[in-house]
Formats: C-alpha cells, sequence, structure tokens
C-alpha cells in the first residue's frame, strides 16, 4: 500500500510537468491587437463594449495574449493549443475590494483573428453579479510602438 502511495506522489507532479509541457501557444502573429469586448451583467438592460490595443510579443505568446493595457488583472492559461486557449482571470477594478473572476475560451480563426467567449463574477460590495462575455481580437501591425503593454 504505501509503495502505491509512493508511486502515485512521484507520477502525479511528473504527469502535471508533462501536462504543461505539451500546452503550445495559440498559433498567432504578435504585434499589436485591437481587441473588443462585449460584457452583459445579468439583470442589466444594455452590454457594454470596450475596444482596446494589445501588444503582443513573441516572449508572452505562453501566456494569455490579449491583456488590457487599463486593468490590472492576472491570467493562468489552464490548456493551450495552437488554436485554442482557456484561461481563468481575475481583475481588481477600481473599486476598493471588488473582484472580478472569469472564465475564458479563445479560438483562434486565423493567424490574425481571435474570438473569444467566457463567464464573469464580479464580487462587490458583499454581492457577487454574474454575466458574460464575448470577444474579437485582429491583428493591425507587426511592431507594437514604445511603451505599448
Amino acid at each position: 500500500m504505501r509503495k502505491a502511495i509512493l508511486l502515485g506522489a512521484i507520477l502525479l507532479p511528473a504527469t502535471m510537468l508533462l501536462a504543461q509541457g505539451s500546452a503550445q501557444p495559440l498559433d498567432v502573429k504578435t504585434g499589436v491587437w485591437e481587441v473588443s469586448m462585449t460584457t452583459t451583467i445579468n439583470g442589466a438592460e444594455n452590454p457594454q463594449t470596450r475596444t482596446y490595443k494589445s501588444c503582443l510579443k513573441k516572449e508572452d505568446l505562453n501566456k494569455y495574449p490579449f491583456v488590457d493595457p487599463e486593468k490590472r488583472c492576472s491570467y493562468t492559461v489552464v490548456s493551450s493549443t495552437g488554436t485554442t486557449m482557456e484561461a481563468h482571470g481575475t481583475c481588481q477594478p477600481g473599486s476598493e475590494g471588488a473582484k472580478a473572476d472569469f472564465t475564458m475560451r479563445l479560438d483562434a480563426l486565423d493567424t490574425e483573428n481571435v474570438k473569444g467567449k467566457g463567464q464573469l463574477a464580479l464580487a462587490v460590495a458583499g454581492r457577487t453579479i454574474n454575466g458574460v462575455y464575448a470577444a474579437t481580437a485582429k491583428w493591425i501591425a507587426d511592431t507594437c510602438p514604445a511603451g505599448m503593454r
């Protein structure tokens, strides 16, 4: 019995390392991307759309690619292939103590176009508000301007 537990303790981390090593970045171009995200909060009448530009560098291809430079967010890639990425994220909006958790799936339609969708939960003032969002990202330039994230 102890040998089985020991073997499991050794194989589980090895399996996790192999799984992480098999993750592939999305097969998309680096450079400037224009991202348009529409968020619909349950119970709200009108969806909100935000468009921003994001700089994707070669060294960032294994991370969530379309970071909004005006948001304080962290991302964890759960799985990724050349055409699909699933990730979790957390943002700290401007309100003190507010937190947004979300899950997302990105699909690379080709090297210059990506579509995404996901769910979010916004916790503020002891309440949780749920919603969904949809996004499109379009590659627009090879080189990012100086200072662009």
